[in-house]
């Protein structure tokens, strides 16, 4: 296995119990645990909290797998799908025979029976799956205490206690998480024991031995294979692991092991590391930075009014090593300190003789009350960097929309939503502000009926939860209802926690929230649960006392359309290919009808409400024929060249951007309510964008237009300016076979309700905007679950935090372009991706539920319109009908070329559209500018 290429950009240096401790690949807050003199059980504590087993741990055979416990699992897959929704603690009344004679009854409470047996189904797969994957593979490592152990099958005597311990139990399903995943790990170069591996199957050798146990079936281990137990990725931050790599240990895995899988390492930096890196050069890819060492230290010895680099360099010479005379040996031991550490806490010595002279009576009882301080300090922070709500838990069940994408730092105006919820609203209402100006009086009427009377059963919901990102920074995410369970989670919010936006009709949901009158009613605990009050009493029969409301069904109800094609052919025709109203009728005859024209521009039903008055009518046909017509073609060019010259004499080409040949941008019409400017990735979208604006050059802003753009489906990016290092670029991810099925293999919706479970995982991670702001099929998909605020926000804190997604140079030294971005494993997940593998080794073929964005732009489908069109819906629908009513089945690349073939000349169409508008824009609008 080759050495892993540190660069360290994501490395962190800290300095705990004198030793310096360096990762290269997390920059984490993190608090490193006393060395173990020996193996000791982490779980023999009475009370467990999942919080004890979040930060890095030393290795040790036993329980090195501690060090895969994922931070921030979804519980948006099949085999924990039954997490996903917090169950309604129900109040149960018992009633048993009393010693005295008679019947006594009493109120207890619990999880409802059905949610107990789903939780209790979940835990036996995962441990049986844990079991015979340990045995298969002989791998060592101590088991953790099941969920269960937390009691959430049983009654308790009141309802906080009740809920506790099923929290308690849910948080719990992290551990065994992270126990199955290391053993899948360690099972990728370890011959099986029991029987060999199948060389015919594309799977993985523990999946296709799973396969064949009875108790697990393909849609379980397909969840699994998606989920967090699986996903070995930067996105899936983990525990940690802690030892000292020039220390041998023939039993550890290798460092490339645990780097290949994510693991955050941490490393001892002492002058035997050091030494270690000068006998032997291949070993400097370990070797923390300069700059990281320095900026820990600055921070250790930042205490004000204490010389700590005075104080350590003078008690290190006069006391020596001892711990019981030399204090400072708590904060950094110089005796195993390497030499850039030495002569930079010396020079800082050299600048500290008066302090040293000013404190030297008190410096003992004032290192004693720093110690306990900056302690307290780094298990605080440590313990916020790794409290990572888990995704995928809600009131109710269901389907998530868009994450927010808050971040120190980073102006309110780029924000989905934040620490302080008040930002996000604010900066909605400046951006529905702009939009307000261009209202037209049917939407004005609307708004302002829905204002005067709110509804619910036909808005759109938004529930907030509290989430962090990759690098531990906390925020919200919005989590969309679905419609179906509308009514049932509005009124599970009091009404001081409800929000209605009358101009997108949608309401905001959050415990969090305080608008208006707080009611404060809550359930009262009536004591600890103590004794045997959280069992059932013998004998005792239990009735719960009143029905627990329904959850919102998990599935996918993606029927709904509320895609805004256009039904206008006018305005197609003029934004999209560049006719000039009222221009007058040209010299070259229509070669087709008004109803085929309008076909082949993607409208599909009741075209004779489409018409449109002479003579403006066969112009339009006309025109149309022009840019039919080849390029070349002198008398189309001219009538084309001639469009293209009025829109040269009205818009300021100027005023765009160019860094490289597929990118252009626009920083105006500014706006007041975000800091992001525009990006297009085509010349046709390009000029859209400019006939757009001179519609109403006064008052459209950067949001309008972007609003415009997801209105139609139009790919476009939100760039932010922001410094970024040269080792910063676009993040890349090739797809990898996570799901698998046999050739032959009959699939249902129940398939596909597993597949767009793992889509809605990644459409609700923060950059799941960036499938919104895709287009095409990514983007229709993504409408279901991602809000248009969660795009007009700007980019997500993993961009504007961590500089992770889309990051392209802007001509500026230094200064980027930047986005989110998906990788094509995520495109892959959203669009429902498979690996179908036959009895021939090497066979494999891949096949999806929706077609993957490249065959969908494919110039052999002709659904490459530049915005999502009537016919475009249309496809969708029946897609979605066919899965829906068991008729639909994934289809590999070529059988979704040949489903979607379109009409010849619409792809001419397109084709000599999309030429045309490139050659304008080379001329106006050239790279660099």
């Amino acid at each position: 296995m080759a050495p892993p290429a540190f660069d360290y950009s994501n490395g962190r240096v800290v300095i705990q119990h004198g030793s310096i401790f360096y990762s290269p690949n997390c920059s984490r807050p993190v608090d490193i645990p006393q060395e173990p003199v020996h193996s000791s059980d982490p779980f023999r504590w009475q009370r467990l909290d999942v919080s004890m087993f979040k930060q890095p741990v030393w290795w040790d055979q036993n329980w090195a797998w501690r060090s895969f416990i994922p931070l921030a699992p979804s519980f948006l897959f099949a085999p924990f799908e039954p997490l996903c929704a917090m169950p309604r603690i129900e109040e149960v009344r018992f009633s048993f025979p009393a010693p005295s004679g008679g019947m006594v009854t009493q109120i207890r409470f619990r999880l409802p029976e059905d949610d107990i047996r789903r939780w209790l189904w979940a835990e036996d797969l995962l441990v049986k799956a844990a079991y015979e994957l340990r045995l298969r593979y002989s791998i060592a490592g101590n088991t953790p205490p099941r969920p269960s152990s937390f009691h959430f099958d049983r009654a308790h005597k009141s309802h906080p206690i009740a809920k506790r311990m099923a929290c308690l139990a849910r948080d719990w399903f992290a551990v065994w998480m992270g126990y199955l995943s290391f053993i899948i790990a360690k099972s990728e170069n370890r011959v099986a024991k029991t029987a060999p591996a199948d060389p015919s199957s594309a799977a993985p050798d523990w999946y296709s031995y799973l396969l064949k146990q009875p108790e697990f079936d393909e849609l379980w281990l397909n969840g699994l294979s998606q989920s967090a137990v699986c996903t070995f990725d930067w996105k899936t931050p983990r525990a940690g692991i802690i030892f000292q790599w020039s220390v041998n240990d023939r039993d550890r895995e290798p460092i490339e092991w645990y780097s290949k899988h994510n693991i955050p390492l941490w490393f001892i930096w002492s002058n035997r590391e050091e030494q270690a890196i000068r006998n032997n050069t291949d070993l400097n890819f370990l070797r923390p930075p300069d700059d990281l060492i320095q900026e820990a230290l600055n921070i250790l010895f930042a205490a004000p009014g204490l010389p700590l680099a005075g104080l350590i360099i003078q008690k290190y010479f006069t006391l020596g090593d001892d711990p019981i005379t030399n204090k400072t040996i708590e904060f950094l031991r110089l005796q195993y300190a390497p030499t850039f550490v030495f002569e930079y806490t010396a020079k800082r010595f050299v600048n500290q003789e008066a302090l040293l002279q000013e404190t030297e009576a008190t410096a003992d009882a004032r290192l004693e009350v720093f110690k306990v301080s900056r302690d307290n300090s780094i298990k605080a922070t440590a313990h916020a960097a790794s409290s990572y709500p888990y995704h995928g838990l809600s009131a109710t069940a269901a389907p998530h929309a868009a994450l927010s994408v808050q971040s120190q730092g980073v102006p309110a105006t780029v924000r989905e939503t934040g620490r302080n919820y008040n930002e996000f609203f604010a900066a909605r209402d400046k951006r529905q502000q702009e939009m307000i100006k261009l209202e037209s009086a049917v939407d004005r009427q609307r708004r302002e009926s829905r204002e005067q009377k709110p509804g619910v059963v036909n808005a759109t919901l938004f529930e907030w939860e509290k989430t962090q990102s990759s690098g531990g920074l906390e925020l919200y995410k919005r989590v969309k209802v679905n419609k179906k369970a509308n009514e049932t989670v509005f009124h599970s919010y009091r009404s001081h926690q409800r929000l209605f936006n009358a101009f997108s009709n949608e309401w905001d949901l959050c415990e969090d929230f305080q608008f208006g009158i707080v009611d404060n009613t809550s359930y009262s605990d009536d004591g600890s649960d103590s004794g045997n009050d959280d069992v059932y009493p013998v004998n005792a029969v239990s009735q719960p006392t009143k029905a627990p409301p329904s959850a919102a069904p998990m599935d996918i109800d993606m029927g709904q359309s509320w895609c805004e094609y256009s039904r206008a052919p006018l305005e197609t025709m003029s934004l999209v290919y560049g006719y000039v109203p009222h221009a007058g009728v040209n010299d070259i005859p229509p070669t087709l009808s008004w109803e085929r024209m309008l076909n082949f521009m993607g409208f599909v039903r009741n075209l004779e409400e489409l018409d449109v008055g002479e003579p403006e009518r066969s112009a339009m046909m006309n025109f149309f024929t022009a840019v039919l017509n080849a390029v070349g073609t002198y008398k189309s060019d001219k009538v084309v060249a001639k469009n293209f010259e009025n829109l040269s004499l009205l818009f300021q080409f100027e005023h765009v951007r160019r860094p490289s040949e597929d990118l252009f941008v626009f920083s105006s019409p500014k706006s007041d309510s975000c800091c992001w400017v525009l990006g297009v990735h085509s010349a046709t979208a390009a000029l859209y964008v400019c006939r757009y604006i001179l519609e109403n050059p006064m008052a459209h802003t950067i949001v309008t237009v972007a609003h415009r753009l997801l209105d139609r489906g139009i790919p476009f990016r939100t760039l932010l300016p922001l410094t970024c290092s040269p080792r910063q670029v676009t993040i890349t991810e090739p797809y990898v076979p996570r799901s698998y099925r046999l050739s032959d293999h009959t699939f249902t919706k129940a398939d596909f309700d597993v597949a767009m479970l793992a889509c809605r995982s990644v459409l609700s991670s923060p950059q799941g905007r960036a499938a919104l702001l895709q287009g095409g099929i990514v983007g229709r998909i993504a409408r279901e679950y991602v809000s248009k605020d969660g795009v007009l926000g700007g980019p997500s804190i993993e961009v504007t935090a961590h500089r992770v997604g889309y990051l392209v140079p802007s001509g500026d030294d230094n200064i980027k372009f930047c986005d989110d971005q998906l990788t094509a494993n995520e495109v892959a997940i959203i669009c429902g991706t498979y690996s179908l593998h036959t009895p021939y080794k090497g066979q494999v073929a891949v096949w999806t539920w929706f077609p993957p964005p490249e065959v969908w732009v494919h110039n052999r489908t002709g659904c490459h319109w530049l915005d999502w069109t009537e016919r475009c819906e249309d496809i969708f629908q029946r897609i979605l009908t066919g899965i829906h009513d068991g008729t639909g089945r994934p289809r590999s690349t070529t059988q979704w070329l040949t489903h979607l073939r379109g009409q010849n000349i619409s792809r001419v169409l397109i084709k000599h559209n999309d030429v045309r508008s490139q050659q304008f824009m080379d001329a106006m609008v050239p790279i660099g500018q």
